[in-house]
């Protein structure tokens, strides 16, 4: 026997490896980690195990699965391909994996599941492929998949599954959340879910809660009451936006039909019921009063009657038909009594989850004005419903014993105050729900505690301000809504900290929103929602513009419309030509933020000087370099009306031998006498007439400030074009320092 370990060990030891990965036993089972090695195509990898392997391919560059891929590799029990950017997967990609249990594909950029994608797979058990793009699955895509067990497909694109996806399998576990689901059809789909099921999630979904919605309603209501996983929160109609689909009335969603009506006319079958392998939709003890420690209870004074004869003890409710899988026991029986005493507080009804014992405590519209009202506290308590309270103001010492919690409802009150560190006592909680009340600003202190929360709901309050890392304390924060609300900026590393996957800014009042600082930390980014902001597509814009780009179609709900200017009122910023957007800037290639998924953000730099980021002018050399440029145009200016200055002071004491009066002196001619003799016989000078002097020193002067304004005239244009070519290099510099500014608040 020693000797057969011996052996046994020794063979793990020498089975190959395949460089640059790694391997490992663990449990007896061989690991290879080939996770960030590079390698973009699966052939790449040409060792081959002969016995059952688990192989890690995360983080590489695996654009495609091309056919029989994986046919070399067919001893492997599990396959990683997550966070691959994986983008479409050939018929007959898995060839030859008859023996893989587990596939995961999560974190890619798929798209699509056809008829064929999954061909060779028979003995698949788990499938993951959340956070993918997911937009349309074909109807036979898992008929092949006869053993698959638990399928996850949340944080997806999925509008609508198809009828008899599920008629081929029998699954145990189904994650929808996150996706874009409407409805679900009983005839074709739910029909088939349900047989083994332990465990379903529908959270996050855009639940359309008119008369369809029935049938999910019904077949909620039959199935355990513990396979639901969290809330189907109706989206549409706008009444009955933020409801839970089980809480609301038949009558609401259907209000023309009666409830056999609604049956008859969405085929919801009556659903036949047997002793064996049966469920009950809520364990028996639930039916019980308070004093009897039930597992569902209304906390009520009672009347006490008459004594009366004891009635015969009760067969258990009647139970709906779930069957589970082969060997497969059920998750929970029968129960006479809770395991635990239950307590509730007053007006309230509480649930009891048989899976981890905790309660589901349901207090909504009662009338209660602080939560310190709530007496008795409970025990355990999971889930805590207080909307449509008149609840105030939130203290720290208000859930001092709820250190269970994993979700708050608080929606639709009158919170106008959470005081700092009210949540702090809450280290578990995962779902917080404060939309519908009066809340004016968001800061650090008011999320502390919080290191496990992932859904944060703030929509349809007055919120003005959010301060600086307001959610950095939420490491697992996933989805935030803030739409409706009064914003009309987001601080400096707003999300820094957070794997935001979900983000709801819907009809603020944002003009614009920059990359820089705060949509650059949105790396996990799946859904994003700007629609209904008054856009202001002015130069400012730009990054956000060449951000959205970047992103899928399919990522971006709704529009991202045009407010202003004029020219582009109506029009989304996406359609815009940059040039059209900020005519005086010219874009060419650049580095920039990093998107989701690890693409670049290709940003454009003005032709004046920045190519590529490289060789960039501070501002302070700029700033500095237009002083001296508008000194030395003042000098210059100066410096040449001086000169003209000096020069009309000279031109009056000029000697007239200096001025070319040839022609005018010979025209003055005519007014000289001829010579006259003297008496003493000899000629004499000549004598000018008396106007003759005065014509010529008029005539000189005119010559003289024709000359003068002639220069005048030049100095002007000289000075006015040196002042205009000042007013170009200005107007030019402060374009470029405009542009500055706006990268640098990015």
């Amino acid at each position: 026997m020693m000797l057969w370990v011996t052996l046994l060990s020794t063979i793990e030891i020498d089975e190959p490896c395949f460089e640059p990965c790694y391997c490992e036993v663990k449990e007896g089972i061989f690991h290879v980690h080939c996770d960030s090695k590079g390698f973009t195509n699966v052939s790449q990898i040409s060792q081959i195990w002969s016995r059952p392997f688990k192989l890690n391919l995360q983080r590489n560059s695996m654009r495609k699965l091309y056919f029989n891929s994986f046919l070399h590799l067919n001893n492997a029990i599990s396959i990683n391909l997550g966070n691959n950017a994986l983008q479409d997967i050939h018929a007959g990609a898995f060839n030859g994996l008859g023996i893989l249990k587990r596939l995961f594909l999560h974190e890619n950029k798929l798209e699509v599941f056809r008829n064929d994608t999954f061909l060779g797979l028979d003995s698949l058990e788990y499938l993951q492929a959340d956070y993918n793009v997911i937009k349309r699955i074909e109807s036979g895509a898992f008929r092949h998949l006869h053993k698959l067990r638990v399928l996850i497909l949340n944080d997806n694109l999925i509008p609508v599954l198809p009828n008899y996806l599920f008629r081929s399998v029998s699954l145990t576990h189904l994650d929808l959340r996150g996706n874009r689901l409407k409805t679900l059809p009983y005839k074709g789909m739910l029909e088939y879910v349900g047989r083994s099921l332990m465990e379903i999630q529908l959270e996050e979904n855009p639940w359309n809660c008119v008369c369809e919605i029935v049938q999910l309603k019904t077949w909620l209501e039959r199935i355990p009451y513990t396979a639901l996983v969290g809330e189907i929160t109706c989206e549409y109609p706008f009444h009955l936006h933020g409801k839970d689909l089980r809480e609301i009335k038949r009558s609401e969603l259907c209000p023309l039909l009666s409830d056999a009506e609604i049956e008859a006319k969405l085929g919801i079958p009556r659903v036949p019921f047997s002793n064996e392998n049966t469920w009950p939709t809520k364990p028996s003890s639930m039916l019980s009063s308070f004093h009897n420690t039930a597992s569902s209870v209304e906390h009520k004074e009672r009347v006490v009657k008459p004594t009366k004869r004891p009635r015969p003890t009760k067969n258990p409710p009647t139970p709906r038909s779930i069957y589970p899988g082969i060997n497969q026991p059920p998750i929970a029986g029968y129960q006479t009594r809770p395991p635990i005493p239950i307590i509730c507080p007053a007006g309230c009804i509480c649930n009891l989850h048989i899976n981890d014992l905790g309660l589901t405590v349901n207090c909504k519209e009662k009338g209660f004005h602080n939560i310190s009202e709530l007496l008795p506290r409970p025990l355990n308590a999971k889930k805590l419903y207080l909307s449509g309270n008149l609840i105030q103001k939130i203290y720290r010492s208000d859930f001092w014993n709820f250190s269970s919690l994993d979700l708050l409802h608080l929606g639709n009150n009158r919170i106008s105050y959470v005081q700092e560190g009210a949540f702090i006592n809450l280290p578990n909680l995962k779902s917080l729900y404060l939309n519908g009340n009066d809340i004016e600003r968001l800061t650090p202190g008011m999320f502390r505690g919080l290191q496990m929360l992932s859904y944060l709901y703030f929509e349809y309050n007055v919120i003005r301000e959010i301060q600086p890392n307001s959610f950095s304390l939420m490491p697992n924060l996933q989805l935030v809504f803030l739409n409706d609300n009064l914003l009309r900026s987001l601080p400096t590393d707003a999300f820094a900290g957070t794997n935001l996957a979900r983000l709801n800014l819907r009809n603020n009042y944002f003009l614009s929103m920059p990359v820089r600082g705060v949509l650059e930390h949105l790396h996990s980014i799946v859904q994003i929602d700007l629609h209904q902001n008054p856009w202001e597509c002015s130069c400012d814009i730009i990054p956000l513009k060449q951000w959205l780009e970047k992103l899928s179609s399919v990522i971006v709900v709704g529009d991202v419309l045009c407010k202003t200017p004029e020219f582009a009122f109506g029009k989304d910023l996406r359609s815009l030509e940059v040039e059209v957007i900020c005519p005086e800037l010219k874009y060419s290639s650049g580095p920039s933020p990093a998107l989701p998924g690890g693409d670049d953000l290709t940003t454009g730099s003005s032709d004046m000087g920045e190519a590529g980021g490289r060789g960039a002018v501070p501002l302070s050399v700029l700033i500095l370099s237009l002083l001296i440029l508008f000194i030395s145009a003042v000098f210059v200016a100066a410096g040449l009306f001086a000169f003209v200055l000096r020069r009309r002071k000279k031109l009056p004491f000029r000697k007239r031998s200096e001025v070319d009066l040839t022609g005018i002196q010979m025209q003055c001619r005519i007014f000289e006498d001829p010579p006259r003799q003297s008496s003493a016989g000899n000629i004499g000078t000549p004598e000018k007439p008396a106007g003759s002097e005065r014509i010529y020193s008029e005539l000189s002067h005119h010559i003289m400030n024709r000359d003068t304004a002639t220069h005048l005239q030049f100095s002007v244009l000289f000075n006015f074009y040196i002042l205009l070519i000042w007013l170009l290099l200005l107007m030019r510099t402060s374009v470029y320092i405009r542009v500055l500014l706006v990268r640098k608040k990015r």
